[in-house]
């Protein structure tokens, strides 16, 4: 006998579908009432099986990629090709179609559990999938920088700000994200007052299967011409509401909805857990950190962000390698905030190299009056001083990761 657990609340043919379960070599271990019982049910038991029907209360694609966690098998039942459309929105790829007789649907779902392939449900033909796998999909044209740097405010958001400007002001349909989960300020910085937390909006939307291009471009505020802000979350405590598998979506439906996007995330990107399930897995985990590490594996460029002080160029050189643990494989770009101070930086770019770090790096002058008279009008720096010293590092900075894009 196959044991599985099943989430049908909602479908009249539910009750039905348990009782020719036995005649199928099927044992329903256990019925799911919404998303939560579910997650609940699955943490009993790593491996069990569960075949549901796409409108589970509260399921969303990020719930069903913790529960493939670890190749579980789950199939979707469905009742035509609107309920497949759903079921392939959610993440659920194996789908059955319920039949006339529960029997007949249950003997469907053990063969797809015991022999099944992964394939499509195209207009009522099951259609198996052969991927060559040397294939890869092909880009969706917009390309992505994160903006990231050790704790220890370097300078990461006014650097983020400033090359999303030069984007824009270079003609590209610029997106600028605050998925920043410790301290988003871009809204802030920019004098957005009437944002209602952008990031929020996309993910939420990307959890009900309802983000596309428009309905992220919708969740931005146009500061001007070309640049575009998604706004970050309204308190750093609300950094649940943004979810691994959402921005993930977030990040690709970016890429064809703008030109260039340009996130600023916080310093913070251990792989870190919640609520651990049992055994210590994180099938019921969230993480807090999710939005810098799912944008460092999305970017095309990485630009890492520090300061000429001894202090913070150890702390970049100390995690560094956490970077490429997390598999990014983008070219990394370091800017160097300069105190002004020449002996400074060439001792601090003496310790960069003498610890193994040869990453291009780009100076950028420091100009502390200029951000403050930008944050005190909620302007961009190229508004508010353009005759800034920085601007020339920034511009430079720009140079390079274009020409990093480029090349990719």
């Amino acid at each position: 006998m196959t044991t599985i657990i099943l989430a049908a609340e909602g479908f009249a043919g539910e009750t039905a579908l348990v009782a020719s379960a036995a005649a199928a070599g099927i044992t329903v271990a256990r019925r799911s009432l919404d998303a939560a019982d579910l997650l609940a049910a699955a943490a009993t038991d790593l491996t069990m099986p569960i075949v549901l029907t796409g409108n589970v209360p509260r399921l969303s694609p990020e719930i069903i990629t913790r529960l493939l966690v670890g190749n579980r098998t789950v199939i979707g039942l469905s009742a035509d090709d609107a309920a497949a459309h759903l079921l392939r929105t959610l993440g659920v790829s194996r789908i059955v179609q319920l039949q006339a007789a529960a029997d007949a649907t249950m003997r469907a779902v053990s063969t797809e559990i015991l022999h099944g392939v992964t394939g499509v449900w195209d207009t009522g033909t099951w259609q198996r999938q052969y991927l060559d796998a040397s294939q890869e999909a092909a880009p969706l044209g917009g390309q992505l920088v994160a903006v990231w740097g050790p704790s220890g405010a370097p300078g990461r958001t006014s650097i983020a700000i400033a090359v999303a400007d030069e984007f824009a002001h270079a003609g590209f349909g610029t997106c600028l994200v605050d998925a920043d989960t410790y301290a988003p300020s871009i809204c802030f910085a920019l004098g957005i007052i009437e944002d209602a937390s952008g990031i929020v909006i996309a993910c939420r939307n990307a959890d009900n299967g309802t983000l596309n291009n428009r309905s992220l471009q919708l969740s931005t505020s146009v500061l001007r011409g070309h640049l575009n802000v998604l706004g970050g979350l309204p308190r750093a405590d609300r950094w649940p509401d943004i979810r691994h598998s959402a921005l993930t979506s977030v990040w690709e439906t970016a890429r064809s909805a703008f030109a260039r996007t340009v996130i600023d995330v916080g310093p913070c990107i251990e792989d870190e857990g919640g609520v651990l399930q049992h055994g210590g897995g994180t099938l019921l985990s969230t993480r807090r950190n999710a939005a810098a590490i799912t944008a460092l594996a999305a970017a095309d460029v990485v630009v890492a962000v520090t300061r000429d002080d001894p202090l913070a160029i150890s702390r970049l050189v100390t995690q560094l390698p956490a970077v490429a643990q997390l598999g990014v494989r983008a070219p990394i770009v370091i800017a160097m905030v300069q105190s002004g101070e020449r002996r400074k930086s060439g001792a601090a770019l003496d310790a960069l190299r003498s610890s193994g770090v040869n990453l291009q790096v780009v100076p950028i002058a420091i100009d502390g009056g200029g951000y403050r008279n930008a944050l005190a009008q909620g302007a961009l720096l190229a508004e508010a001083a353009p005759r800034s010293p920085a601007l020339k590092g920034i511009r430079s900075l720009y140079k390079v990761i274009a020409t990093e894009m480029a090349a990719r």
